[in-house]
């Protein structure tokens, strides 16, 4: 059987979670007995296990992707080599270079992120702006935030917001993600119309929505 932290809360329904850490925790409602809540761990065990292989399995994997000296990361489809700024200020250097500020893994990860604000703040405006003249499309402005849940939205004013981490994606992808939040001005909703919308201009959308996907999941090994 595996360990588990039992806790006493006052839900009513008993609940199984897993911590980042791989600590598996019991919520049981007060008043539940041990017993209980022993019985239902044991008939969620092969879940449990299952997940936690998972999720450990998942750390070992993120741990092991580094950022490393030398190594090429495109920003809007541009390749750029990384190296450590030693002296120079971070940001975008020459024959390709992209400069990063500090010594550790998570100084590195913020230089890569203030180089894709930079290039996101440059770019999104005008792309927005000729996406939405091609296709006919209103909206009121374009900002670009840090954003890390959500790679772009669409306010009720029709406002346009895409996270800085957009910048690591291909251009058609890029534009994938501007056109769905374009799409909003129409349609503020996930309906079929909307995605009717979306095909409309976009015909091969699927696919790159599933590039986007792809993108997620190695943003989420190098924890950007």
């Amino acid at each position: 059987m595996i360990p588990y932290n039992v806790i006493f809360t006052g839900r009513r329904t008993f609940c199984i979670c897993l911590r980042p850490n791989g600590v598996v925790e019991a919520r049981a409602p007060k008043g539940m007995s041990l017993r209980q809540v022993q019985e239902l761990v044991e008939q969620k065990a092969e879940w449990v296990i299952t997940k936690r292989e998972e999720l450990l399995a998942r750390q070992r994997l993120r741990e092991e992707t580094r950022l490393e000296r030398g190594q090429q990361l495109e920003i809007l489809g541009e390749p750029w080599r990384l190296e450590p700024a030693e002296g120079e200020p971070p940001g975008f250097g020459p024959d390709g270079m992209l400069r990063l500020a500090g010594e550790s893994q998570e100084q590195w990860r913020q230089s890569i992120l203030e180089a894709c604000r930079t290039a996101a703040r440059g770019y999104f405006p005008g792309r927005v702006a000729e996406i939405a003249e091609k296709w006919g499309f209103c909206y009121t402005k374009v900002t670009v935030t840090g954003a890390k849940t959500r790679w772009g939205s669409c306010s009720g004013k029709n406002s346009l917001c895409f996270s800085q981490r957009l910048a690591l994606a291909s251009r058609p992808v890029a534009d994938y993600v501007i056109l769905h939040e374009l799409a909003h001005t129409r349609e503020h909703n996930h309906s079929p119309r909307f995605w009717a919308v979306v095909e409309t201009y976009m015909p091969d959308y699927r696919q790159r929505r599933e590039e986007l996907h792809q993108l997620h999941d190695r943003l989420s090994l190098l924890d950007l």
